[in-house]
């Protein structure tokens, strides 16, 4: 009976968290981008800075470029150039209500193709900037622009505020492109 009832739970609950993901492009019209400067496009262009609202975590800060030279949307992307180091860049801290579901993207792409994958996490945090919850999904960049997803839902109560970090190989052979990292209160879980 006991294997009966958990067989019974984990087919219930795989249909009730498999229908969270299914959340996609068509669910995010006429909705707020909550990434701040999500295309790369404020600030005053300068090749060898952060856009606003950016930041490096790993130091040195010698790999990552703003870019207007290739761009998936607008005129402006950021470029990940041969890091002999991991790479991970993160967005300003946007609010988030915990009862809700976020429906994450960016666009990416690399100079060639292989089997190196990036990072696409979406992080949550407490009032007092405690890491709460964390989502991702790996991805391997194409040649050519690649939209990466991600849904995230069920956060901790305590949860307020929102990070979306890329992560990208140690690879000093490839250039990396990112653009348009948004993310979009898609849904409120009803209790």
């Amino acid at each position: 009976m006991l294997n009966f009832l958990l067989v019974f739970t984990l087919i219930i609950s795989s249909c009730f968290f498999g229908s969270i993901t299914d959340f996609s492009e068509k669910d995010i019209v006429g909705k707020q981008n909550s990434v701040i400067n999500s295309g790369f496009e404020d600030g005053d262009y300068q090749y060898n800075i952060m856009p606003g609202n950016w930041k490096v975590l790993d130091e040195p800060n010698e790999y990552a470029f703003w870019d207007n030279t290739d761009f998936f949307n607008g005129e402006k992307s950021l470029k990940i150039e041969h890091p002999s180091s991991k790479i991970s860049i993160i967005s300003e801290a946007f609010e988030i209500d915990p009862e809700a579901v976020y429906y994450s993207r960016c666009f990416i792409k690399t100079n060639y193709q292989s089997n190196h994958s990036i990072t696409f996490r979406f992080l949550a945090f407490n009032a007092k900037g405690k890491r709460v919850d964390k989502f991702s999904v790996k991805n391997y960049p194409k040649t050519d622009w690649t939209q990466v997803e991600l849904t995230s839902g069920f956060f901790n109560r305590n949860a307020k505020f929102g990070r979306i970090i890329i992560s990208f190989p140690k690879r000093p052979d490839k250039i990396f492109w990112v653009d348009d990292v948004e993310s979009y209160n898609v849904y409120k879980i009803q209790k």
